[in-house]
């Protein structure tokens, strides 16, 4: 159980993170408001008021920096985007509770036990709590607009990275005790998962290794940027920060957190705007097909898992299997529920059953609507990018936009094995659509001067 320590962090997180804003400019006070309280701040622990959702580290932190932003810096934050395609999917993210309960009003068997139907009480709060979860969303939508404030972003990503290696390092040699000994509990059910090969991954304050992983990874890759970009941090070359955030993700000793950064920091490096932007093309579709394909059973999974097996490691090619197996058991059971799901209380899993990605999480609970809703809001973001970088003429600009764009396209790859949806993501996801609606704004007003930003 947590410990008195780690419900004081939650209490004073919103406090901290005011006095951030009053003494920080906006781009950094929201970075460690909804970064910094996602890397720190206790996991499985939330404060449960009456009527509205458990907060937790990720939601009291999004809350605070949607404070900060309005009422110390005075700025309009819209809460809901403006226009566009990106407007409709956000409502109908809110309306999918409401839907999903009122197919849901009774009772189910998962195999042991009986869970409850839903009621009124959970969609109002489902509603609340997908409407929290883009809290950041918004925020980097409407914050970050200058190719300087994008670098800025991507700098604080090094940074952070930079910072988390320490613990990390201390935890791979001494195993995954810091949660335990600063907020009093362990934070994953399975310590096992957290032993490779001899040695221990880290888990800080995420609640699991590969939620470390992926985070490095995107550190890695931000500071790949920085490189690419000849941009030093605290007087250190680049290129030494990128190997050594190599050395940390190489000691993270997770295969996926491997696939993406092949996949990213080469691309970064050593290719240009136009091909990034046709990789993230593919990216796209395969994000769409994998959910399809894996639902008509035309995925080769069998195929892949030997595959593996016999040319990388048995125990990961078990590992895929597993995955696999849970996967099919999982989308049979939300195929009952096609459009709106089956909702919370565990609904969406029959017993036994483990959900390792983030979309055949939001298939289950939300349905299929709900996946389209919150994976169709990302893409929407990447084609956009891809249509401003197409207007930019400056290629600075345009590479800076190109590796944002690929880095979101991976970190959505990443939600078909992995769960690492959380607020930083949103956040980076919504200043990539900021920075592109504001280059499309800009290019539209050398055609008509009546547009405004």
């Amino acid at each position: 159980m947590p410990n008195s320590f780690a419900y004081l962090t939650l209490l004073l997180w919103p406090l901290i993170s005011l006095l951030l804003y009053r003494k920080l400019d906006t781009l950094p006070a929201t970075f460690i408001t909804i970064v910094g309280g996602y890397l720190i701040l206790p996991v499985k622990t939330a404060i449960d008021l009456p009527l509205i959702p458990a907060l937790d580290k990720e939601s009291i932190s999004a809350i605070s920096a949607l404070l900060g932003c309005i009422f110390i810096k005075k700025i309009k934050i819209n809460l809901l985007p403006k226009n566009g395609a990106e407007k409709w999917l956000v409502i109908i993210y809110l309306l999918v509770p409401i839907l999903t309960t009122l197919t849901n009003t009774e009772p189910v068997f998962d195999g042991k036990f009986w869970r409850t139907g839903l009621t009124f009480h959970d969609a109002i709060s489902s509603t609340i709590s997908n409407y929290i979860r883009l809290i950041p969303f918004f925020i980097g939508l409407q914050v970050l607009k200058e190719c300087d404030e994008q670098l800025l972003l991507f700098k604080y990503l090094t940074i952070a990275g930079l910072c988390y290696s320490l613990p990390i390092l201390l935890e791979i040699r001494l195993s995954p005790q810091l949660h335990t000994w600063i907020y009093g509990f362990f934070p994953h059910a399975f310590f096992g998962q957290q032993m490779r090969e001899g040695g221990f991954r880290a888990v800080v304050f995420l609640g699991h290794g590969l939620l470390v992983a992926t985070f490095i990874t995107v550190a890695l890759a931000s500071a790949t940027i920085l490189w690419k970009n000849r941009i030093n941090t605290f007087g250190i070359p680049a290129i030494i920060i990128v190997l050594y955030m190599m050395l940390i993700l190489l000691l993270s000793k997770t295969m996926g957190a491997y696939f993406l950064a092949l996949i990213l920091v080469p691309a970064i490096a050593w290719t240009e705007s136009a091909f990034i932007n046709h990789i993230s093309r593919a990216i796209i579709a395969i994000i769409i097909l994998y959910p399809l394909l894996t639902m008509f059973e035309i995925f080769p999974q069998q195929e892949i898992v030997d595959f593996v097996n016999n040319n990388l490691n048995a125990e990961r090619s078990r590992s895929l299997d597993y995955r696999f197996h849970n996967e099919n058991r999982l989308i049979e059971h939300a195929k009952e529920k096609f459009l709106f799901g089956w909702g919370g209380w565990d609904r969406n899993k029959p017993w036994g059953t483990v959900t390792d990605g983030y979309w055949i999480i939001v298939f289950g609970v939300s349905g299929f609507i709900g996946f389209i809703a919150i994976f169709g809001l990302a893409l929407i973001c990447v084609i956009s990018g891809v249509k401003a970088s197409d207007k930019l003429v400056d290629k600075f600009e345009k590479k800076i936009l190109s590796t944002h764009i690929l880095l979101v396209m991976v970190i959505m790859i990443d939600q078909i094995p992995n769960h690492s949806m959380s607020g930083y993501i949103w956040l980076l996801i919504g200043a990539l659509l900021g920075r592109s609606n504001y280059i499309i704004k800009k290019s539209d007003m050398v055609i008509n001067p009546k547009v405004t930003l």
